[in-house]
């Protein structure tokens, strides 16, 4: 398991060549650089070493790294010195600092260093694991986009940790409108820029909605899409689930069973069929359970969600249940105005009309991914590609 690295420097040149040592190391993995200027009050939970640029006669400086060291849920530190003198090295024992370095690092000392740490648990408390739901629409209009909107906005209302949503419906993406969002960057920065990216970076290209929401935009061109493959999403999922900065990702899948989209089946934790009552959505939702059933997810959950339900419509429940084969586990109320009012004004449910029925069947979706924190293994679907071409 990686050691991840957050870095803290005083001068851009050196924070540079701090960076190339972190990397050179096969253990470690930088999640965070930052100016020292911006060292936090406490370094978060995905951190296992800070790595300071250590500045003489700063006693607020001093201060946080002796709390820091005394604490020992903190992560270690690593102490990055203009001159290693006995002075120094005394000083930054009884401050309680792990290792020490001076320019020029030797590479070899550094992998030493790293090697002396204590391994990073394998098996982190659950409230430290990312959850990932992949939210999948049975055809175009049936809702697929504000159902994976409003959980969200629900799940983050809860407080109990940050959520991410991340649009895969690449050419028409609309998850911008339904939090009335202007996001300044998309998926394709991530991409293009994820060779030299970290924590920090990384968050500043996501677009926050609110304290504990924020969503990674589709492209803004339809042409942008075909830049986008699974190899990416695969990356950027493995990256985040590493940082643990997240404790929930909702994937909006586009309907059709393309590249990215079966990557995203692949690499989640559970996958919500979006469907409704008409002949045409069920008939594409029974054809997508034979197939994930026919590819055998293992430890993937999946449960069916019927949207646009009516009591008395055209099909009673029995007849859906019968036609799919497997139960229902969440039906939406019917309300074509309330709905669109809240997609028109880019405000979700629980923000606009938290009592409205709708709001509340879509809790006890909410209510589901709060209160089952069990981690899933990944399936395994690396034959899902050369299946869905035959």
């Amino acid at each position: 398991m990686a050691i991840r690295f957050s870095l803290y420097y005083h001068s851009k040149e050196n924070g540079e060549y701090l960076q190339k040592t972190i990397n050179s190391s096969r253990q470690a993995m930088l999640v965070e650089t930052q100016s020292l200027e911006n060292l936090p009050p406490r370094v978060n939970s995905g951190t296992d070493v800070v790595f300071l640029e250590y500045q003489e006669e700063d006693a607020k400086l001093d201060r946080w790294i002796e709390k820091t060291a005394a604490d020992p849920k903190s992560p270690s530190i690593f102490l990055f010195l203009h001159e290693i003198t006995t002075n120094s090295l005394w000083k930054a024992l009884r401050l309680g600092v792990k290792e020490c370095f001076a320019f020029p690092i030797r590479l070899e000392e550094f992998q030493e260093a790293v090697d002396r740490l204590p391994r990073p648990d394998t098996n982190p408390d659950l409230t430290e694991t990312t959850r990932v739901v992949s939210f999948l629409g049975s055809k175009g209009g049936v809702g697929n986009t504000f159902l994976t909107a409003n959980v969200a906005h629900l799940v983050a209302q809860e407080q109990k940790g940050q959520v991410l949503v991340v649009d895969l419906d690449l050419r028409y993406g609309q998850l911008i409108y339904f939090f009335d969002a202007r996001p300044k960057y998309t998926i394709i920065d991530v991409i293009e820029n994820f060779e030299r990216i970290d924590s920090s970076y990384l968050q500043s290209l996501f677009h926050p909605c609110d304290k504990n929401l924020s969503i990674l935009p589709a492209p803004a061109r339809m042409e942008e899409a075909e830049a986008v493959t699974g190899e990416h999403l695969e990356k950027i999922l493995r990256y985040l689930k590493n940082l643990r900065i997240f404790r929930w990702i909702l994937l909006d899948c586009c309907h059709q069973m393309d590249e990215v989209t079966l990557k995203a089946l692949e690499l989640s934790d559970d996958i919500l069929l979006v469907t409704n009552p008409s002949i045409p959505a069920l008939s594409n939702a029974k054809k997508l359970l034979e197939l994930l059933h026919l590819l055998d997810l293992g430890g993937i959950r999946s449960e069916v969600i019927l949207n646009s339900w009516q009591k008395r419509g055209d099909l009673g429940e029995a007849e859906v249940v019968g036609f799919l084969g497997r139960e229902v586990n969440s039906k939406i109320t019917f309300d074509p105005l309330q709905v669109g009012r809240s997609i028109n004004e880019g405000r979700p449910l629980g923000e606009m009309a938290p009592r409205h029925p709708v709001c509340q069947d879509l809790k006890t979706i909410a209510s589901r991914l709060l209160g089952d924190d069990s981690s899933r293994g990944n399936g395994s679907l690396g034959w899902i590609k050369r299946l869905v071409r035959k």
